[in-house]
C-alpha cells in the first residue's frame, strides 16, 4: 500500500499534541461564546450554528478539556435593541451573559468575531467576563480579528485557523506558562483529521425553531456544513484566500457524508447547506459526493455561499444534472457585476460576462433554481456601471437576486484602497459593517443613506420582477 507521508507525519504530530496535553498540562474548563449579532430592523436576520467555534470546541474536547458553547444571539434572539440607522442588536442582556459565565465558572473564555460587525459585541463579552472574575483568561479569534491590527483589551488573540493554536494555548496555560498575546494559527493540512463541529454542545433545536439559516426553507431541519478550506482565486473584496490559503484543502467525500449521516440520525436533518467557498472546484470529489448524497438518504441540499460560474464550463451540463439527481435544489452563482470593466479591473473576478447566462441556462435545464449575488458600490465604480449591473442582472434569467453593498473588509485590497484614499463617508460608523450599509463614498450619491435606499430599491425591483430600462453601453 502506498503511504501518504504528509498525512502520516501530520497524524503523528496530532497524536503528540494530544499526548503532551494529556500527560503534562492541567485540564481546562473552557467556555466558547458566539456574541450578539447586528441586524436590520424589520429585515431577515439570519442565525445558524457557528461552525468555526464548533470545530474549536470539538478539537479542544478531544484534547481532554471540558468545553461549553454559548451563542448569546441565539439564546436571546427575542431581545432586539434598536440602534441608530435602522439597525438592531440581537441577543442576551449583559446580566444574562454574566449569569451564564458565572454558572459555568470557566478557566478560559474564547470569543469569536467572524464578521467585522461582531467586534463590539465580542469585546463586550470579554469585559463582562472580567467583571465576573478577573482571573478568567479571555481569548479573541475569528476572521475579522485575524486581519485587524488593533490592540484588543483581552488576554490573548488567535489569528488565522484556530483549532491547533487554541489547544496549544490551553496546553501552555495548563502548565502555568504565559505565552505571547498574539498567537498565529496553524493550518490543518488534512481536514479528515479534524473532528466534526461539536453540535451536541449547541442548542440545535433553537436554531431549527428560529429557522433562519443561510438559505432558509421554513419547513426543513437544516445542517450547515463545510467540506473544504481555501480558495484559489484573489477577488479584491474577499479575505478567504488570506484566511484559509490559496491552496484548497478538501475533506474526502466519505468523511463529509459521515458527518451528514450522523446529523441525520441525531437531529433528523432534512436539508444540507454547504458553506464552502469552492464546493465545485474539484470535479471528481463533487461527483463522489453527489453519488453518496443520492437515495436512500433523500437529503435536499444547496450552496448558499455561492459557486464560481466558470468552474468546469465544458462539463456544466453534466455537473448540474448530477447535482440535481443527488438532491440539490438550488445553486447560488456569484456573478457580482454586469460590467466587464468592474469584473476585471476592480473586483479581479476572473469572469467573463458571456459566461453568466449560459451557466444559468444550464442550471435551469437540469431543473435547479438559481440565486445570484451582485455587488455594487466598489471604489472606482460609476453609477452608470452600477445601473448596467442591475439591467444585466434582470436580463440574465435567474430566479432570485441579492444586491449587496460592498463592504471594505479588513485584509482586502478594497479596504486598503479606501483607507489610502480616505474615501469614508463623513460620520460613518465602521462598527456597522454589514452588506446593507454604505461606509465609503460612491459615485453619483451624496450620502450613505441615499445609496442604501437605491440598493434596497434594486433588490425590490429584481426580486419582484418589475420592468426597468435596459441601458446600453
Amino acid at each position: 500500500m502506498k503511504i501518504n507521508w504528509k498525512i502520516y507525519l501530520f497524524g503523528l504530530i496530532f497524536e503528540m499534541i494530544n499526548r503532551s496535553i494529556a500527560g503534562k498540562a492541567e485540564e481546562m474548563r473552557v467556555l466558547l461564546i458566539s456574541p450578539n449579532i447586528l441586524g436590520v430592523r424589520g429585515g431577515i436576520n439570519r442565525i445558524q450554528p457557528p461552525l468555526g467555534l464548533g470545530y474549536v470546541a470539538s478539537f479542544a474536547r478531544q484534547a481532554g478539556h471540558e468545553v461549553f458553547v454559548r451563542d448569546t444571539a441565539l439564546e436571546g434572539y427575542g431581545n432586539q435593541i434598536e440602534l441608530d440607522n435602522g439597525l438592531i442588536r440581537i441577543g442576551e442582556t449583559d446580566d444574562q451573559i454574566r449569569a451564564f459565565i458565572r454558572k459555568i465558572n470557566p478557566d478560559v473564555v474564547g470569543i469569536t468575531a467572524t464578521l467585522s460587525n461582531l467586534e463590539v459585541a465580542a469585546l463586550e463579552v470579554a469585559r463582562l467576563t472580567k467583571e465576573v472574575n478577573p482571573q478568567i483568561v479571555t481569548v479573541l479569534g475569528g476572521n475579522h480579528i485575524s486581519f485587524s491590527d488593533k490592540d484588543y483589551d483581552v488576554d490573548y488573540v488567535v489569528k488565522g485557523e484556530g483549532e491547533i493554536a487554541f489547544v496549544k494555548l490551553l496546553e501552555e496555560l495548563g502548565k502555568g506558562n504565559n505565552p505571547n498575546k498574539v498567537i498565529v494559527g496553524i493550518a490543518f493540512e488534512n481536514l479528515n483529521h479534524l473532528p466534526s463541529p461539536a453540535r451536541d454542545l449547541m442548542n440545535m433545536e433553537a436554531y431549527f425553531r428560529i429557522n433562519l439559516f443561510h438559505s432558509s426553507r421554513s419547513d426543513k431541519r437544516i445542517l450547515n456544513v463545510m467540506t473544504s478550506r481555501g480558495c484559489p482565486h484573489s477577488c479584491s473584496f474577499c479575505t478567504s484566500p488570506q484566511m484559509w490559503g490559496r491552496r484548497v484543502r478538501f475533506r474526502d467525500a466519505s468523511n463529509v457524508m459521515a458527518e451528514i449521516v450522523e446529523a441525520i440520525e441525531k437531529y433528523g436533518i432534512e436539508e444540507v447547506q454547504f458553506e464552502d467557498d469552492t464546493l465545485t472546484v474539484n470535479y471528481q470529489r463533487l461527483m463522489e459526493l453527489c453519488d453518496l448524497l443520492r437515495p436512500p438518504h433523500n437529503i435536499q441540499w444547496c450552496v448558499p455561499n455561492g459557486i464560481r460560474i466558470n468552474c468546469h464550463s465544458s462539463k456544466q451540463d453534466q455537473m448540474f444534472k448530477r447535482m440535481k439527481e443527488s438532491g440539490c435544489y438550488q445553486v447560488t452563482l456569484a456573478c457580482e457585476s454586469g460590467c466587464q470593466r468592474v469584473l476585471d479591473q476592480i473586483l479581479n473576478k476572473n469572469l467573463k460576462l458571456a459566461e453568466i447566462k449560459p451557466a444559468i441556462r444550464k442550471a435551469h435545464d437540469a431543473g435547479l433554481l438559481v440565486h445570484t449575488f451582485w455587488l455594487v458600490g466598489s471604489p472606482g465604480e460609476t453609477k452608470s456601471e452600477m445601473e448596467q449591473t442591475i439591467a444585466f442582472a434582470q436580463s440574465c434569467g435567474a430566479d432570485s437576486y441579492s444586491v449587496s453593498i460592498l463592504c471594505p473588509l479588513p485584509g482586502t485590497r478594497v479596504n486598503d484602497e479606501v483607507e489610502q484614499k480616505n474615501l469614508w463617508w463623513t460620520g460613518i460608523d465602521l462598527k456597522q459593517m454589514i452588506y446593507r450599509k454604505s461606509l465609503f463614498k460612491v459615485d453619483g450619491f451624496s450620502c450613505a443613506e441615499d445609496f442604501e435606499a437605491w440598493a434596497e430599491e434594486q433588490n425590490r425591483v429584481l426580486n419582484q420582477g418589475d420592468k426597468i430600462e435596459v441601458k446600453q453601453t
